[in-house]
């Protein structure tokens, strides 16, 4: 019995020894290997004048300035050179994840960003046509290191505001 009774603490012993050498390995090999993009993304986002979603300026008069924030984040997996286009249309006017909004650009802002980073760049317009219903898009377009040029990416953030004349 004596036998039995060590062959069992030995059996233990190299459980144990097998769970946490399994333990080490899982939590030791994780940071040497690099790390994989499972689904690489962009982000892109208008803030309002206060940095936040939602604080937008609604009504504006033609020519008179008004502040925004652009947001662009990248999780791309690499360093990323982005182009933001800020583009004036009207209720009929639209971009879709496979087509530009066809309108007139009123700013273009360029990033070059860090895989994990992201850019906040204040933006001051001024609109140059009355509108009722007026849509202000950003469409972000990423650098195509085969054509070089860059490529809509498909993305795109918009506001409504009306744009009166002034009294």
């Amino acid at each position: 019995m004596g036998c039995e009774s060590v062959t069992i603490d030995r059996r233990i012993s190299y459980v144990l020894i097998l769970v946490i050498a399994s333990l080490s390995l899982l939590t030791a090999v994780p940071p040497i290997l690099p790390e994989r993009i499972v689904e690489p993304f962009s982000e892109l986002g208008i803030l309002g004048p206060n940095m936040k979603l939602g604080d937008y300026v609604e009504e504006v008069e033609v020519g008179e300035p008004f502040s925004l924030f652009l947001y662009v984040g990248n999780h791309e997996g690499r360093a990323m050179y982005y182009r933001t286009l800020v583009k004036l249309g009207g209720q009929d006017d639209y971009a879709t994840e496979t087509d530009p909004m066809d309108a007139p650009v009123l700013a273009d802002y360029e990033h070059v960003i860090m895989n994990k980073g992201n850019s906040t760049t204040p933006v001051t317009l001024s609109i140059g046509r009355p509108g009722i219903n007026s849509r202000l898009v950003l469409e972000l377009y990423k650098y195509d290191e085969d054509i070089h040029d860059f490529v809509y990416s498909g993305q795109w953030a918009q506001i409504w505001m009306n744009v009166t004349t002034p009294t």
